[in-house]
C-alpha cells in the first residue's frame, strides 16, 4: 500500500529587502528640509528685493547723527576677498548718504587715511547702529588736536558738502565713513537718510529658488518611491 506524506510546508517567497525604499524615504526627507531651507531663504530674498524705491536703493528715514566731538566715523567696512569681476562692476553694491542740512562733510575713504587724518583728534568712532528705535553705539577716541578741514584733503574716494548726496560704488578694501562740520568745529549733528542698492540680492534670490524648486520636486519623487517600496513589502509579508 502506498503512503503519500500529509505534512507538506507550503512554499513562501523570501521577504522583500527593504532597504531601498528605506533609503528613498531618508534620502526624500533630507532633500525635502534642504528644499525647504532654500525656498524660504529665497522668499525672504525676493521679497526684500522688491522693498525698494524707484532707484533701486534701500533707504532708512532720516536721522540725525551726532557727536560732541569733532567727527563721526564708521569702523572699519571690510570688504575683502571679493572676485575681481564683482569689483569691476556695480554687483557689490552702491552706498547713498543723503544729508538733509548744508553744514556738514560726509566722505568715505580708506581707514588707515582716516586713522591717519584724525590721529590726535576726539573723534566717535560708531561700532554699531540700531534703527528700530535708531541708536548708535560708539567708542570715544580722545584728542586735543584740531583737524584741517576735511573738504581741502584728497584721499577721499567719495565725499559730500553743501547739502548734496555721497553715492559711492562699493570697491574692495578696508573703508570707513566719516561725518564732520565742513569747518572741523566740534559737536557735530548730521541729519541724513543713508540707503544701500544691492543688485545680487535678486540674483541671488532666484539662483536659490530654481535648485530649491527642483530639489523639491525630486524629494517628493523619492518619498513616493520609498513609500510604495514600503506598502509592496508590507503586502508580501
Amino acid at each position: 500500500m502506498t503512503s503519500y506524506a500529509t505534512n507538506i510546508t507550503p512554499y513562501a517567497a523570501p521577504p522583500r529587502d527593504r532597504t531601498g525604499p528605506v533609503l528613498a524615504l531618508v534620502g526624500g526627507s533630507i532633500a525635502a528640509f534642504i528644499a525647504l531651507i532654500l525656498i524660504a531663504s529665497s522668499a525672504a530674498l525676493l521679497y526684500v528685493g522688491h522693498d525698494k524705491t524707484h532707484d533701486g536703493y534701500y533707504t532708512s528715514a532720516t536721522h540725525t547723527y551726532s557727536t560732541p566731538t569733532r567727527a563721526l566715523t564708521t569702523d572699519n567696512v571690510d570688504v575683502n576677498g571679493v572676485p575681481s569681476w564683482l569689483n569691476a562692476s556695480d554687483h557689490l553694491g552702491r552706498l547713498r548718504i543723503d544729508p538733509q542740512g548744508t553744514g556738514a562733510f560726509v566722505g568715505i575713504a580708506r581707514t588707515s587715511d582716516v586713522n591717519a587724518y584724525l590721529d590726535g583728534v576726539a573723534h566717535d568712532q560708531v561700532n554699531d547702529v540700531d534703527f528700530d528705535p535708531f541708536k548708535l553705539d560708539t567708542t570715544r577716541r580722545a584728542g586735543e588736536g584740531r583737524p584741517a578741514m576735511p573738504a581741502a584733503q584728497r584721499f577721499w574716494v567719495a565725499s559730500s558738502t553743501g547739502g548734496r548726496a555721497l553715492d559711492w560704488k562699493v570697491r574692495s578694501g578696508d573703508w570707513s565713513v566719516v561725518m564732520m562740520n565742513a569747518d572741523g568745529s566740534a559737536n557735530v549733528a548730521v541729519a541724513a537718510k543713508a540707503g544701500v542698492k544691492v543688485p545680487l540680492i535678486g540674483t541671488l534670490g532666484w539662483a536659490l529658488a530654481i535648485p530649491g524648486a527642483l530639489l523639491g520636486i525630486g524629494s517628493i519623487a523619492l518619498i513616493a518611491i520609498g513609500a510604495r517600496g514600503m506598502s509592496r513589502s508590507r503586502q508580501a509579508a
